[in-house]
């Protein structure tokens, strides 16, 4: 019997949770708490536990777990997908569509599941090293297989969505998505061919598509070709904006891309870093144009290009794939004409050992920002600007006529800075348009005019330091030609001077400008892009960003003065580090030390066991990279009896996983996680 015990301040309880949902009459989990016992049908109107049909606020959904709900009994009108990837989601309050509303429930196990994927069950060929297939078809048994890879069923044409095909997909216990339509764009080819009216019709589209929602699973868009998806009235943007006029929930959006603007049989030879920016622009429009996960389920340079060109265009496009926030998956298509296919002879071709070869990430991650930072458009953007965040990761999206001049416009996401500090950031991708910029910048304030000292980056090789040193004041710059591709930014700041800097490896440093310029002693630092056109977007990858204040415990409270002025705006709300602002179980310097939110009592330090058996224990919880968490084990949780057995320092934030085998299996074993900064 293996037992998990508490310990406070720094070692949490280790507990189960009843059931994986528990639904509540009242916001912030108040009133009645309901358990909603994992099955695999549906709850609806009366089916739902303890009266409470139409009458939830809010709920916890238990990690690894997903929830769809919706107003109606049968799953049609609004209804949201809630998802519970590594960690407890709380919501507090339902949206109004649904508050007091919910008449539909189906609750299912969540499976984490790489972005790299296929279109076809290649199992019985040399490995790809996918995590996910589909078979533009639906099949029970696929769909109830616990394999190595997830299996995503489709409904193709207006067949796999009408009401007798409906059991099928709630048979599969082991799926979570479902792919709407194949093509349907096409009135002559592929499901858009067939009916009467015919499925390229836009409304009988929608009429047919919305029935799919009855099944409780994640749904993506039909996927169309990608002239239907191109054109701001295209057919797709039809199908969405019909669909979401008639309350039809669409959880992501399905794509493909084969290059045909290019007129690939005229022009079969081009460079792969043409084919490239062409596949990012498209890309791009969509993720803007629907702002819904992507999910490429076909993809290539174009059947009429060479195996050499395939594989260049791959070797970008992947790794661009596996970082920009806004892709949830994406399956890459074999032209099956001998040039760019991953198989020959029984044997992975070139194209097939590039695919294998990409190391994937996790497909789907929760949006949410680290506590300090924010993001906001600054001035009168022409479209509001978007920032995705992803295991350390962020995809910023700008818009806005530009920075420079008397007044900018962008999109800045920010954290306050106290004093001396300095911020660094790996710019690893930019979609330029036109002269867009994208980097780090230290702004006085929010307005249009304000002082700000900028590092920033252009595709085109440009490195650029530019500042404002007077309110609504002229904009100087410096600009530096270097090589284009991946580079490092730095912004310090020490007293009045403010140094910006440039690397290709984060080691050597080479200083682009030093400027005095008079700020507040409270700034804003960031990360800042602009496309420098209000009608269009600049998406900008960064990577391991850093901020560090070198600001004192001006007040001698164990809780460094940027750390205060982060959370609280002042330096004396935590009452010397003892005080409980949030009322969780940690206090606020117990909160400082492992890195959650001490305004928020949903953030707190705890772990779950996911393996306890047969001498074996195993623990996640969340970690914060800079700490270094160790499991400790005892046998009968007597005093002098704890013993260090394995620890980890996360080189990222994110869920931390430790394990233990007894060599002697007792009867009992309690563990406990220990956090040290």
């Amino acid at each position: 019997m293996f037992r998990l015990a508490p310990l406070f301040p720094f070692l949490l309880p280790l507990c189960a949770i009843a059931s994986p949902l528990t639904v509540y009459d009242q916001t912030d989990l108040g009133g009645i708490g309901t358990p909603i016992p994992l099955r695999y049908s549906i709850y609806g109107d009366s089916e739902i536990p303890n009266g409470l049909n139409d009458r939830i606020s809010s709920f916890r959904l238990e990690a690894g777990h997903m929830a769809v709900f919706s107003d109606l009994g049968s799953g049609l009108g609004p209804g949201r997908s809630y998802i519970a990837h590594q960690e407890d989601l709380i919501v507090s309050a339902l949206p109004e569509e649904l508050d007091n509303a919910v008449s539909f429930i189906r609750l299912v196990p969540w499976r984490s599941t790489n972005k790299k994927g296929t279109g076809g069950d290649l199992s019985d060929e040399p490995s790809v090293d996918a995590s996910w297939y589909y078979r533009w078809s639906r099949d029970v048994g696929e769909g109830q297989a616990l394999g190595e890879r997830e299996y995503v069923p489709m409904s193709w044409g207006a067949g796999g969505a009408r009401d007798e095909a409906l059991p099928d997909y709630l048979a599969m216990d082991q799926v979570t998505h479902l792919l709407g339509f194949n093509e349907s764009d096409n009135c002559f080819d592929q499901s858009g061919q067939y009916g009467d009216p015919k499925l390229c019709n836009v409304p009988t589209a929608v009429d047919f598509y919305k029935n799919l929602q009855k099944v409780g699973l994640r749904l993506g868009s039909p996927a169309t070709r990608e002239e239907g998806a191109q054109n701001t009235n295209g057919w797709l943007n039809q199908f969405m904006t019909q669909a979401e006029a008639a309350d039809v929930r669409i959880d992501f959006v399905a794509l493909h891309w084969y290059d045909w603007e290019s007129q690939p049989k005229a022009n079969p030879t081009v460079p792969a870093s043409q084919i490239f920016r062409r596949f990012k622009r498209y890309l791009s429009n969509a993720y803007h144009r629907h702002r819904r996960p992507l999910w490429i389920t076909e993809f290539n340079a174009n059947i009429n290009r060479a195996t050499d060109i395939q594989n260049e265009f791959l070797q970008l496009a992947l790794p661009y794939l596996e970082s920009i926030g806004y892709v949830e998956r994406y399956a890459y298509f074999q032209p099956l004409t001998g040039t760019g296919d991953f198989f020959e002879n029984g044997q992975l071709t070139s194209t097939g050992e590039i695919y294998r070869d990409q190391v994937s990430t996790l497909a789907y991650t929760p949006n949410k920002m680290p506590s300090i930072w924010e993001s906001q458009d600054v001035g009168s953007v022409g479209l509001p600007g978007t920032t995705v965040h992803a295991d350390g990761t962020f995809t910023v999206c700008g818009s806005g006529s530009g920075i420079g001049g008397i007044a900018d416009e962008f999109h800045y996401m920010y954290a306050p800075l106290t004093g001396d500090g300095s911020i660094i950031v790996h710019v690893d991708a930019i979609l330029q348009r036109g002269d867009s910029k994208a980097g780090l910048m230290i702004r006085e304030t929010l307005d249009t005019g304000s002082k700000h000292a900028s590092m920033l980056l252009t595709e085109d090789g440009q490195a650029r330091f530019e500042h404002r040193s007077s309110m609504n004041g002229s904009t100087g710059a410096t600009i530096k030609s270097i090589l284009s591709g991946s580079y490092w930014l730095k912004l310090e700041r020490q007293g009045d001077v403010i140094t910006g800097s440039y690397s290709n490896d984060a080691e050597n440093w080479t200083t682009l400008s030093e400027q005095t310029i008079t700020l507040s002693e409270e700034v804003h630092v960031g990360l800042a892009v602009s496309s420098q056109n209000d009608t269009n977007f600049c998406d900008t990858i960064f990577k391991s960003l850093s901020l560090s204040s070198v600001s004192n415990d001006s007040d001698n409270d164990q809780l460094p003065d940027q750390w205060e002025l982060n959370f609280f705006k002042n330096l004396t709300t935590s009452e010397g580090g003892t005080g409980n602002y949030d009322g969780d179980s940690n206090t606020d310097f117990e909160e400082y030390i492992v890195g959650t939110d001490p305004t928020d009592p949903r953030s707190f330090f705890s772990s779950t066991p996911t393996n306890a058996d047969n001498g074996f224990l195993e623990i996640t919880f969340p970690g914060v990279a800079g700490l270094t968490y160790t499991l400790e084990v005892s046998n009968d949780l007597s005093p002098g009896s704890w013993n260090a057995v394995n620890s980890i320092s996360p080189n990222s934030d994110g869920i931390q996983m430790l394990n233990y085998t007894h060599p002697d299996s007792p009867g009992a074993l309690f563990g406990r996680i220990k956090a040290e900064n």
